[in-house]
């Protein structure tokens, strides 16, 4: 994905306060990193890379991806 410059109004909208490395954001949703990597490349998670290797994520974006499952009732 890439970051359009210049409708950026701040540079807080090109470098969020809560980016974390990739390998934190697959710790966090407890999956590889090479998921999160996948994810941005699909467009599912936006992403920032870093000297050319080194994939930040916001954070709270990648806890917006995280739903519960609707449960099943066992009762019978």
């Amino acid at each position: 994905m890439t970051v359009d410059l210049s409708t950026a109004s701040s540079p807080e909208d090109l470098v969020p306060e809560d980016l974390i490395p990739a390998s934190t954001a697959a710790a966090l949703v407890h999956v590889d990193a090479k998921t999160i990597k996948n994810w941005i490349k699909a467009g599912d998670l936006r992403g920032w890379l870093l000297n050319g290797r080194h994939y930040r994520v916001r954070r709270s974006e990648l806890l917006s991806l995280v739903q519960p499952v609707a449960t099943v009732s066992r009762d019978h």
